[in-house]
């Protein structure tokens, strides 16, 4: 290999290493314990290769059966080199009431599931592994959320015990950004009654939502609120009142 290909390689994993834009994070229980865990759609990470280097290549073996598992290898050829990957995944999975759970023929979801590990091996999404690195890096960007996901960070960083540490980092980036974000004055009582009169009234959002768009901008309540980002949360609620129709009476 070429010092140019070498250079050119490096170049592609350091791009495919990169945590994805958070809005195409999802989220699924893990079977048996009613918790979750953040991950990437097939699509999503194929997406990421068609971005970066979008001449890769990949190839599956046969699929092989072993009592309830199929399983294969999928692999990755980026510049003519080949990363593989084994995948499992169960051909039937029945409910404690004899129900069928599984989705998709099992041929689907083994090239899905291997595919995303052959990806892995090339680094998109190994970061999900550290479920702490992910949620912070999500509760982070918040902002760029719809209700659905930021709920879904909020109950993750409660699993995970994370949720006062991430508010206290919420409060001191805010505090202490820079200089200017120091002086910067919090909106006053009346845009506070305002803010709550526009989401509960006008926009009939429920205050879990409210409370998701403004923990979003890094703040713990609406006293939180720099008056400069005022009119940046309440266009963020109009957002969430398009999708959101549940008044509430219930007090923040």
């Amino acid at each position: 290999m070429d010092m140019e290909t070498r250079e050119e390689l490096r170049r592609i994993l350091s791009e495919l290493k990169k945590p994805l834009p958070a809005h195409l994070h999802e989220f699924r229980e893990i079977p048996g314990n009613n918790k979750k865990w953040v991950y990437l759609g097939w699509q999503t990470v194929r997406e990421r290769l068609e971005e970066v280097c979008p001449e890769w290549m990949s190839d599956y073996s046969e699929i092989q059966y072993l009592g309830n598992e199929a399983i294969c290898r999928c692999a990755i050829t980026i510049l003519g080199v080949r990363k593989e990957a084994i995948a499992s995944v169960p051909i039937s999975v029945i409910s404690s009431n004899g129900k069928e759970m599984t989705r998709g023929s099992p041929p689907d979801r083994l090239a899905a599931e291997a595919f995303k590990n052959a990806a892995e091996a090339w680094g998109i999404g190994r970061y999900l592994d550290d479920q702490v690195f992910t949620i912070t890096y999500l509760w982070e960007q918040m902002h760029k959320l719809d209700d659905s996901a930021c709920g879904e960070v909020r109950r993750l960083s409660e699993q995970y015990k994370l949720q006062k540490k991430l508010h206290s980092q919420s409060v001191k980036v805010l505090k202490s950004a820079s200089p200017v974000t120091l002086k910067q004055p919090l909106i006053s009582e009346d845009q506070r009654r305002e803010l709550w009169a526009i989401a509960r009234k006008e926009l009939r959002l429920n205050d879990e939502v409210t409370k998701n768009v403004i923990m979003g901008f890094g703040c713990e309540s609406t006293r939180d609120i720099p008056a400069n980002k005022y009119q940046a949360v309440i266009d963020k609620l109009r957002q969430s009142g398009k999708r959101t129709l549940s008044p509430t009476t219930t007090k923040y």
